[in-house]
């Protein structure tokens, strides 16, 4: 691989792998001499451990490191011809150094013919901190004791969960392994395997049209469930369907690549390291921690895909008629705005439209 053109500012969130840790953190401090990066609120996605000291780490003990967000500092820019160089400067003989798994967006043939298809959003710092709280929230289910129907329960309640199933890449073709479902705040991982089976409580909820399912891919998931476990999937949100239809292109993209796409993570996130890789077996048991944290973030994202898919593109025009509909009186300063308040008042309703035209998509502007 060759070495990142990636440039250290502080301020950026990044993605930092060495052998033993995948922290994500703040860059606060530089130093190219020395040697160093220091990261502020630093988090370790392999121990589910939240460091409240800042983390100092040499450039040697670094194998991957890749920018998450690219929020600055106030004061870097200007600074950062002397305090921050980029990873190509530091060391770029290292075999290790800065080389990173990125898929810069911004270079690749795809992101140069469809400009629209470059990440919708970065993750804040809070909503990152949320999905570390749900990393630490996964509950592993292998026999339908009280666990398995307090889940249920909890699962009965929510609007909507992700629903992620592996493996259903090939469909009925091959065995489930593992059902995962998430809500806002926990991740249930329902070992398919230990349990035997897909059991009548599990069936009925699957059927249901509430909770909504998010998923992706629906036509295998439904497959799979349907031939294997003669489940009917009910209540569908199909996220790959909902992003071809925002972003207007038909091209086959994988759960992970729509996360690349719209959030700006990479894969590297959702597989910490290369030597991991021989611990992904999904028939293998015990499921390891390394594997339980990939299928929960998968879920996790799935359902943020959805939450980002639905409310800031599928629905903007009608959240745009909403809040101008809100406006109609509170700007008004004549005295007899009261009076059209009376029951059978039709002010502000030329604001509601319903023709398809004004809820068509926008491609170009829903970026």
């Amino acid at each position: 691989m060759e070495p990142s053109d990636i440039t250290l500012q502080l301020g950026q969130l990044l993605l930092v792998q060495t052998t033993t840790e995948l922290l994500t953190g703040i860059l606060k401090f530089v130093d190219p001499k020395r040697k160093i990066i220091e990261l502020e609120n630093a988090y370790d996605q392999r121990s589910n451990c939240q460091y409240t000291s800042p983390q100092i780490l040499n450039f040697p003990q670094i194998k991957k490191l890749q920018i998450i967000r690219d929020n600055t500092l106030p004061n870097s820019r200007n600074s950062s011809s002397s305090t921050t160089p980029s990873a190509s400067e530091i060391d770029p003989e290292s075999p290790t150094s800065y080389k990173t798994a990125l898929k810069s967006l911004a270079s690749t043939p795809e992101s140069k013919q469809s400009p629209q298809q470059d990440s919708d959003v970065s993750l804040s710092s809070t909503e990152l901190e949320l999905i570390h709280g749900q990393l630490n929230a996964i509950v592993c289910i292998t026999q339908t004791d009280q666990k398995y129907h307090k889940a249920l329960a909890d699962i009965r309640v929510q609007p909507v969960v992700a629903l992620v199933m592996e493996p259903v890449d090939y469909g009925r073709a091959q065995r489930t392994s593992v059902l995962i479902i998430s809500t806002f705040q926990t991740v249930y991982i329902f070992d398919i395997i230990a349990l035997g089976n897909i059991f009548r409580e599990i069936k009925q909820l699957l059927e249901a049209e509430q909770p909504r399912k998010a998923v992706h891919y629906s036509h295998r998931l439904v497959d799979h469930l349907k031939n294997r476990h003669d489940v009917n999937l009910g209540g569908i949100f199909d996220t790959f369907v909902a992003i071809s239809i925002v972003r207007g292109i038909k091209e086959p993209m994988t759960l992970i690549e729509a996360v690349e796409q719209t959030f700006n993570i990479t894969h590297l996130y959702f597989q910490p390291g290369a030597e991991s890789n021989h611990n992904m077996d999904p028939y293998k048991r015990p499921l390891n921690a390394d594997f339980r944290q990939v299928l929960a973030k998968k879920a996790i994202f799935q359902l943020k895909l959805h939450e980002h898919l639905l409310h800031k593109h599928m629905l903007k025009n009608f959240y745009n008629q909403c809040n101008i509909f809100s406006h109609t009186f509170c700007e008004k300063e004549d005295v007899t705005t009261p009076l059209e308040m009376q029951r059978k008042s039709r002010a502000g309703f030329q604001h509601i439209k319903r023709s398809t035209n004004d809820f068509a998509f926008n491609f170009n502007g829903l970026k």
